[in-house]
């Protein structure tokens, strides 16, 4: 489906990266960066070789918070539904990959217990708020006819308004979802959606790449650990740490940018 020019299909690595048949001894480049920051520019890793792949990508994958939005969404509900403390402490033990996907799941939305009625207001309430030029970013990549996809260990519920706001079908969300009594009150979460488990991003790109020839490549992008367990099958995986740099994933990403212009 895709010719490359300067690049190579991706390899898995021992470090769970994909390694491109190119040099990869890159450095930052301050591309996009108004604020000058120094400590911005040595975050980042192979930079130009992220936007390379970019340009060889038929299929972007993206997390969703953190990384197309400023905030976690869970947290964001939980601490709009009184339960923010909580919450907080078992989310960035699940992003730092010390306990699985689907236990923190389950511990944070037993702490929460949303009825459908918190998940309107907080909706109405307390939109998401777009990442910096992601929104440029996923135009850009439109326009270059790639496909986008939204893989996120969120909630579908909260993920749609972004996604419509993005331009993004709705039928390209990969996300949990939440399910009630029939009174609005919290009954439990669908854990039958692959995104509901650890693993799951791999799953939910596996599906994806079952649509389309063998030769499509897949190119995931996000800030968290479930992030980087996606390659494989994506054939690339680049962090992203322009909301929150999670150290154990910047440090196991060979391509890692702190802002969405860089890609472009």
């Amino acid at each position: 489906m895709n010719s490359t020019i300067g690049l190579s299909v991706a390899r898995t690595t021992s470090n769970g990266c994909a390694s491109s048949l190119i040099g990869v001894a890159g450095t930052c480049h301050a591309v996009g960066m108004h604020n000058g920051s120094v400590d911005n520019q040595q975050k980042c890793r192979n930079v130009e070789l992220a936007a390379k792949i970019i340009e060889q990508t038929n299929i972007v994958c993206f997390d969703v918070d953190s990384t197309v939005i400023r905030e976690e969404g869970i947290d964001e509900l939980a601490d709009f539904c009184g339960k923010g403390s909580e919450v907080a402490r078992v989310t960035k033990d699940a992003m730092a990959g010390t306990m699985t996907f689907q236990d923190a799941l389950k511990m944070r939305l037993d702490i929460i217990q949303p009825s459908q009625k918190q998940i309107s207001d907080f909706l109405r309430e307390r939109p998401s708020t777009l990442s910096r030029n992601i929104k440029r970013f996923i135009q850009h990549l439109q326009s270059k006819g790639k496909e986008i996809y939204l893989i996120s260990g969120g909630f579908h519920s909260l993920i749609e308004p972004v996604a419509i706001e993005l331009g993004i079908s709705l039928k390209n969300i990969y996300a949990n979802k939440l399910m009630f009594f029939y009174n609005g009150d919290y009954a439990d979460f669908d854990a039958s959606q692959p995104t509901s488990r650890s693993g799951g991003k791999a799953e939910a790109i596996a599906n994806i790449r079952q649509m389309y020839p063998k030769d499509t490549l897949v190119t995931m992008i996000g800030d968290g650990a479930t992030d980087l367990e996606a390659v494989p099958p994506a054939n690339y995986f680049i962090g992203f740490g322009g909301n929150v740099l999670r150290p154990e994933v910047q440090k196991r990403a060979q391509y890692y940018i702190t802002d969405f212009e860089q890609l472009m």
